[in-house]
């Protein structure tokens, strides 16, 4: 039987990673962070082992001794977390740091994948194991954009795709081509909850990544709490980029989407 190691962080991307993983014949050992991955991951894979983010160094030895090759990143870890004080991380994650360009998390998955090669593993695509969940360019819901909308989408997809590169975020929240909100530290759901605050209802939401975003880590993700979100905000429509976005639990958030009446489309 096959191994992947998976280095989990936050939220339910781990334990999707790892049922899909299990379902397709994979044995699957899991590195999760005290301070972020949720506890629940531990009864979905073959062996755990919790690591505090002080600890992060020692993620090679563990996985090694497992007998791990392939390792998969799966969810986020917070961004304030690298603002924290750097002397209470190992010296590992201290080295790694100061070889970092910015504190962004884009910055810091990019050195822990160079860091994982260079310690002879394979670093996997983050959605190799979720791919029926990741759209090709179309209409995803019942409800196809309006020609508005749809102008809003390309014009808020331009500017992610910007602010992406320059490692500020990756959600704009648009109305009639102005931009009400682009993503922070704060994330996807609070950006959204501001610009929907600002523009109105009949906003739309665009989520895309940078022209060379490297898809084994920091895949693009939309959630059904995402989408219960853009309901709350009065979106009345979310774009994104085709084949480079994650939909969690695909059927279910498009049903959660088709009865609302909110328009999803990949461009």
């Amino acid at each position: 039987m096959p191994t992947i190691g998976l280095i989990a962080g936050n939220r339910s991307f781990p334990i999707h990673a790892a049922r899909s993983a299990k379902a397709q014949g994979y044995q699957v050992v899991a590195v999760g962070l005290k301070e972020e991955t949720d506890p629940a991951l531990e009864q979905e894979v073959d062996r755990m082992f919790w690591v505090s983010f002080s600890e992060i160094g020692r993620v090679p030895e563990l996985l090694k001794a497992a007998g791990v090759r392939d390792v998969l990143l799966a969810g986020q870890i917070r961004a304030e977390r690298l603002l924290g004080d750097e002397k209470k991380m190992d010296g590992v994650v201290q080295q790694l740091m100061r070889f970092m360009p910015d504190s962004s998390g884009t910055s810091a998955m990019k050195m822990a994948v160079r860091y994982l090669e260079s310690q002879g593993f394979r670093v996997l695509h983050s959605g190799v194991f979720l791919k029926s969940w990741i759209p090709e360019p179309g209409v995803l819901t019942r409800k196809a954009p309006t020609p508005e909308e749809r102008a809003d989408v390309e014009f808020g997809l331009k500017i992610a795709r910007q602010l992406a590169g320059w490692r500020v975020g990756q959600t704009v929240v648009v109305r009639r081509k102005a931009v009400a909100a682009i993503e922070a530290l704060e994330g996807t759901d609070e950006t959204i909850r501001r610009g929907g605050r600002l523009a109105g209802p009949g906003c739309v939401v665009a989520k895309a990544c940078e022209q060379e975003h490297d898809m084994r880590f920091d895949i693009p993700v939309i959630g059904l709490e995402t989408v219960k979100v853009m309901l709350e905000a009065g979106v009345s429509c979310i774009g994104m980029e085709g084949g480079r976005v994650l939909l969690f639990n695909r059927p279910e958030l498009v049903a959660a989407a088709d009865a609302a009446g909110l328009a999803m489309v990949a461009l």
